[in-house]
């Protein structure tokens, strides 16, 4: 009797150590991975959404999905493990064939909620990553990551690590470098009116962040801070007043950028967003993630609206024709799809047109001209290529690159491209015949990088 006395004990306070150290953010987790095909904010079965913790609260259509304390008597914990019958069957989420929750998995859901369900502490962004400095040996390359030009093609922005450089796009000539940015610069992008800069970069495992400047004198504006990790993703809408997020915590942040308060936060992908585009209008946002599809989302509701599974890998980036009829996008399958999108993009009305085989290696970057009329796309192969964009045909590559093309803009003024390397490599390229201009960057005092071996 005494033995199982302190058996009963010992459960009751491993009970409570697991309960304590439960906290919303695994179990939004797992509602991620498991249960938002079936009740995301767009049409979710029995009016149940599980995209946050303000309505799982707020339960569905037959009342409370939960009850705090008391985790035996609520219906999610039913549901989950099919204790609920339905004409004469046992129903269990998910239904069908899909995953099912595991034991552990559910035994962490009910701890959560016997220790009374609370909602997600405040979030505290990572300020710092302590860890040994080793004195450089020899020059680091100073890779270009992403590129961005102004409306009027006057000036492009080159994102490498910690800092963004303006350039004159005529000349390649630094204008201003922008500085104090945390890693890897991902992304750049202009505002509508060229009057501001965006760039996003982070610290793997701790946060993302934002910086807005001042393109003028260069003045930083805001630092905007809410991703969990690095980001590689951004877009700013048409009319400059939202920006959207994404980066290696899955999520999607719409951001009011004269506030730089959080909009909305968009969950859905089960992997990296690495690419986002706003449709021409605005009222439509492409994301491109790295679990093998593109999604599109309604901007001003802040809901998915179809979801584009066909790419067969990871997919990297998206870009829309000059109508915003048309969505482009390419990844590790080495193939650039085109889907037709409907107004408003809703699921069975956004057909594939074309897969076309495009390089060698995964496609990195797709770049729409501003007049529609072309497009471009890079490889980790090396090359870059010239298309007709309606319909898509090759015109002819450009110069083999030394590095893989992390940078692709369309320098309008000079008929060229402006293409920046992961080796720190940065020209201007003829649209025509493909070559290199005599044109270099003149804004970094470091030698050349050294010539790298072939495959």
């Amino acid at each position: 009797m005494m033995f199982r006395r302190v058996l009963f004990a010992f459960a009751v306070s491993l009970s409570i150590a697991q309960a304590e150290t439960v906290d919303y953010s695994k179990v939004d987790a797992l509602f991620d991975e498991h249960c938002l095909d079936c009740h995301s904010s767009k049409d979710p079965d029995a009016n149940l959404v599980l995209e946050n913790f303000e309505s799982l609260m707020k339960g569905g259509e037959t009342g409370a999905a939960l009850v705090a304390g008391k985790s035996e008597e609520s219906l999610l914990v039913k549901m989950l493990e099919g204790k609920i019958e339905k004409e004469g069957k046992k129903k269990i989420m998910p239904p069908g064939k899909r995953k099912k929750l595991s034991p552990a998995d559910i035994a962490l859901i009910k701890a959560w909620i016997d220790a009374g369900a609370h909602g997600p502490a405040e979030t505290k962004i990572a300020k710092e990553l302590v860890v040994p400095k080793i004195a450089l040996t020899g020059h680091t390359r100073n890779s270009v990551f992403a590129m961005a030009t102004s409306t009027d093609g006057k000036l492009i922005a080159i994102a490498r690590f910690g800092e963004v450089e303006l350039l004159a796009a005529d000349t390649l000539h630094l204008v201003r470098k922008l500085t104090g940015l945390r890693g890897d610069v991902n992304a750049v992008a202009f505002s509508a009116d060229g009057s501001q800069v965006f760039a996003a970069s982070g610290e793997n495992g701790l946060f993302g962040e934002v910086k807005q400047w001042k393109v003028g004198d260069g003045t930083l504006v805001q630092t905007l801070q809410g991703h969990k990790d690095i980001l590689y993703s951004l877009a700013l809408s048409p009319d400059g007043k939202i920006l959207a997020t994404g980066g290696y915590d899955q999520k999607i942040i719409l951001w009011d950028t004269a506030t730089g308060k959080e909009i909305k936060t968009l969950k859905g992908h089960n992997g990296c967003v690495f690419g986002l585009a706003f449709r021409p209008d605005g009222k439509i946002l492409a994301s491109a993630s790295g679990d093998r599809t593109v999604k599109l989302w309604n901007v001003s509701k802040g809901e998915r609206t179809d979801t584009l599974s066909q790419p067969t890998k990871e997919v990297y980036c998206v870009a829309w024709s000059g109508d915003g009829k048309k969505l482009y996008a390419g990844g590790l399958d080495n193939r650039i799809r085109i889907w037709e999108v409907s107004e408003s993009a809703t699921e069975n009305t956004d057909p594939i047109l074309e897969s076309k085989f495009a390089h060698e290696g995964s496609i990195l970057r797709l770049v729409v001209s501003q007049d529609g009329k072309s497009l471009l796309s890079s490889s980790d192969d090396r090359t870059v290529k010239l298309w007709s964009a309606d319909p898509l045909q090759e015109q002819h590559p450009l110069e083999q690159q030394s590095d893989w093309p992390a940078g692709l803009v369309f320098v309008t003024a000079k008929n060229a491209v402006a293409i920046g390397c992961l080796d720190g490599s940065l020209g201007l390229f003829d649209l025509q015949g493909g070559k290199a201009l005599d044109t270099k960057f003149t804004g970094v005092n470091s030698p050349a990088p050294a010539p790298l071996s072939k495959k």
